[in-house]
C-alpha cells in the first residue's frame, strides 16, 4: 500500500515547549502571553483566538452551545418568534428571581428592598 503524500498529511501541532521557542519577536514567551499581540494583556482578538482554540473549555462550550441553539432556532422559526421567546424567557427568569427574593426577605425578615432597585435609580 502506498503512503500518502506530504500534501495530504495533516500538519503536526507543536508542543508547548516548541511553541515558546517559536514565539514572535517582542513577545515575552510566557504562557499567559497573547501570541497574536505579543503581550500579556489580551484584547478582543486574543479573546476570539482563545475561544477558537478552546483554551477555556467552559467558556467556549457555552459560546458554541448558545450559537448552535440560536442557529437551529432561526432555522426553524422566524427572527421575530425567536426574539419574542428570548424576551419572554428573560421576563420569566426576572419575575421568578423577584418572587424568590421577596420570599427570602419575608422568611428572614430583612429589609433588603427590591433586587432591581439599582436599575431604577437615576444617578
Amino acid at each position: 500500500m502506498a503512503e500518502p503524500s506530504a500534501a495530504t498529511q495533516s500538519p503536526s501541532i507543536p508542543s508547548s515547549s516548541s511553541r515558546a521557542e517559536t514565539s514572535t519577536p517582542g513577545s515575552s514567551g510566557s504562557p499567559g502571553a497573547c501570541p497574536a499581540l505579543g503581550t500579556k494583556s489580551c484584547s478582543s482578538s486574543c479573546a476570539v483566538h482563545d475561544l477558537i482554540f478552546w483554551r477555556d473549555v467552559k467558556k467556549t462550550g457555552f459560546v458554541f452551545a448558545t450559537t448552535l441553539i440560536m442557529l437551529l432556532s432561526l432555522a426553524a422559526f422566524s427572527v421575530i418568534s425567536v426574539v419574542s421567546y428570548l424576551i419572554l424567557a428573560l421576563l420569566s427568569v426576572t419575575i421568578s428571581f423577584r418572587i424568590y427574593k421577596s420570599i427570602i426577605q419575608a422568611v428572614q425578615k430583612s429589609e433588603e428592598g427590591h433586587p432591581f432597585n439599582w436599575l431604577s435609580s437615576c444617578g
